[in-house]
């Protein structure tokens, strides 16, 4: 059994499917229609020679095109791979590193004056629409079913290739919260391009015939408050939302209306890097008065290359914090449990895992570790990729020779449950973007005497729970730090909270640099004495741009959660700065209530560093 198969079992279907569009269009379908546009499409690729096989990249803004031109592709047994629209220098620059790695792909748009933009084959959704219905091609388990694509600022793009039997496994193994004898009912808003929102969200219906509802992440962004309407409309009982998705809602505020009952919803998944327990009781306590059941917000744990899921908080069950000492952590080692208190540092767990996959815990020599002990997390199971794409056949797959992937995250297991206590080595994530901390502090040392030691890590703020950055060094002018973490993030455009200075940077057993050890020491408060620790935030400089310029960081900085010392004329609002698309319409909001002016979505993308939006606001 595997993914097409599921969709074909649909074609006669009556169950519905509908489409809420960033220019807030809805669209309700049945799942027969939805087959019958798919195989219309099918057509349309096969009469341009595509056959199994051919890598097909979206340009899609519209939603039900994203969903009618995947499985097209499932019944050609095409492999597509669904991106962010590209609009701008910058983002069409990524888009084509994307297309660097790929053998001969073709774009699906359905953005109008594109042509000129890519050297690749184009086919316009509109054209391939209006064909007469293509023929079926017979997929196997293990050929590729799509192409998964994880960004960094810091390296290549990365597509996982999940097989037509992952992309089943995933839906069947986040369908164990289904209840026996319910038609449950999805809505989400999560973007289609992230394993989360399209396989918990759009896969998982599919493989049950439930009903779905699927919202644009604009629509969310421009007004949270419309999430929590369209779940009491639709009667939604399964919906999802990223941690900043949650945080932003509580940043607008919730609107307490009386039409909006929340009591169907029983599940929502929330996922992201770092769970804030904070977040999550502050919302399920301001959404009580319309119904929203206390213990409905579950945190989960997934991966591109697990084809999303890998462990989830189950139904019945709070979500559950672990404390441990701070004391003697160290990869390989038990970790000891104890009551929070001011001595303690706190994680949540993730809960238990999906049935597809098997999860354990190894230390740096490969060895399996026993519950409670610290490790990195390696999964293996019919829901873990193919491999990572690439053209070299001799290329690492990303899979060890008995089929276990490496996370990269350290976690534990106690009584039964997964946590994750964060990531290993060289990899931090700010703003949903990964750096790399080697070119971090490659770029702090440049402003430095030779041979001063300089050490990136992340770690918690003890009272908020939220990440920040953390420089140390050994030397013993604080000049030092601050005009390091200067350097960064004026270079990198992120933010450097604080600077340590320490007696010596403490080592593994083989000699590497201890990270574990600096974040452990920082959330276990040895460094609140500010003869040691100095605030590096947004104190230690200020902006140098004048008038509108400088008028326009400021907004930027409060949705990118960044100083404006960090916004030039020529930063890059996603590119730069580490924002999103939704952050981009969060940006959008606030500017027409702040200017009494309407903007245009799609024009706004075209200017995207500073000096081209305050300048194209100007005109308006």
């Amino acid at each position: 059994m595997n993914i097409q198969d599921s969709f074909i079992k649909l074609r006669n279907s009556v169950v519905t499917i509908s489409y809420l569009e960033a220019n807030g269009q809805e669209i309700t379908e049945s799942y027969a229609s939805l087959f019958g546009n798919a195989m219309k499409v099918l057509g349309g690729y096969q009469s341009q020679g595509l056959k199994k096989g051919a890598l097909l990249v979206f340009q899609l803004k519209s939603i039900q095109a994203q969903i009618t031109c995947f499985w097209a592709a499932i019944l050609g047994g095409m492999v597509p791979a669904i991106l962010p629209i590209g609009q701008d220098e910058k983002s069409r620059a990524y888009l084509h590193s994307v297309l660097a790695t790929l053998d001969n792909p073709f774009i699906v748009s359905d953005l109008e004056g594109v042509t000129t933009i890519f050297e690749n084959k184009l086919l316009m959704v509109r054209a391939l629409a209006e064909s007469t219905p293509g023929t079926i091609t017979t997929v196997n388990d293990r050929d590729p079913g799509m192409i998964q694509f994880t960004s960094g600022t810091s390296s290549d793009p990365k597509g996982a290739v999940l097989t037509t039997r992952n992309l089943f496994e995933g839906g069947i193994a986040s369908s164990i919260i289904v209840r026996e004898n319910v038609q449950e009912r999805y809505l989400s808003w999560l973007p289609l391009s992230h394993c989360f929102g399209f396989v918990g969200y759009h896969l998982v219906p599919i493989v049950n015939n439930f009903p779905q509802y699927i919202m644009s992440p604009l629509q969310f962004v421009q007004n949270p408050n419309r999430w929590l309407e369209k779940l009491s409309q639709f009667s939604a009982t399964v919906t999802g939302a990223a941690l900043f998705g949650i945080e932003l809602l509580l940043k607008v505020g919730i609107k307490q209306q009386r039409a909006v009952d929340l009591s169907t919803v029983y599940i929502c998944f929330c996922g992201g890097e770092d769970v804030n327990p904070l977040s999550l009781t502050s919302f399920e306590a301001q959404t009580a008065p319309m119904g929203w059941i206390r213990d409905t917000l579950k945190p989960a744990y997934g991966l591109s290359e697990t084809t999303m899921g890998v462990a989830y908080t189950p139904y019945g069950w709070p979500f559950r914090m672990d404390y441990f000492l701070g004391n003697g952590i160290a990869i390989g080692e038990k970790l000891f449990f104890c009551d929070p208190d001011d001595d303690t540092i706190g994680r949540m767990s993730v809960g238990v895992l999906d049935a597809c996959n098997e999860v354990v815990i190894k230390d740096l020599a490969g060895n399996i570790l026993e519950p409670e002990y610290l490790g990195l997390i390696h999964i293996r199971g019919t829901n873990v990729m193919l491999r990572y794409y690439s053209k070299d056949s001799n290329a690492s797959t990303g899979l060890d020779e008995n089929g276990w992937f490496n996370t990269g995250d350290l976690g534990f297991f106690r009584n039964g449950w997964l946590n994750i206590f964060g990531r290993y080595k060289d990899i931090i994530i700010v703003n949903g973007e990964n750096y790399l901390v080697s070119d971090l502090e490659k770029t702090g040392k440049q402003a430095l005497p030779e041979n001063t030691n300089l050490i990136v890590i992340q770690g918690k703020d003890r009272t908020t729970q939220e990440n920040c950055l953390i420089l140390f060094s050994d030397s013993k002018d604080p000049h030092t730090l601050t005009l390091a973490g200067q350097t960064i993030s004026t270079s990198w455009q992120i933010p450097i909270t604080w600077g340590v200075m320490i007696d010596e940077i403490p080592k593994t057993t083989s000699g590497k640099i201890n990270r574990l050890a600096l974040t452990v020491a920082w959330e276990n408060g040895e460094y609140n004495n500010y003869d040691l620790a100095i605030p590096l935030g947004s104190s230690t400089a200020e902006s140098t741009l004048h008038g509108t310029y400088k008028e326009m960081a400021e907004y930027w900085a409060k949705i990118l959660k960044i100083s404006s010392a960090l916004i030039g004329p020529n930063s890059h609002f996603v590119f730069d700065l580490g924002g999103d698309s939704l952050g981009l319409i969060d940006l959008i909001h606030q500017l027409e209530k702040a200017y009494g002016i309407k903007m245009n979505t799609d024009q706004i993308r075209n200017h995207l560093t500073l000096k081209e939006m305050t300048d194209y606001i100007e005109t308006l």
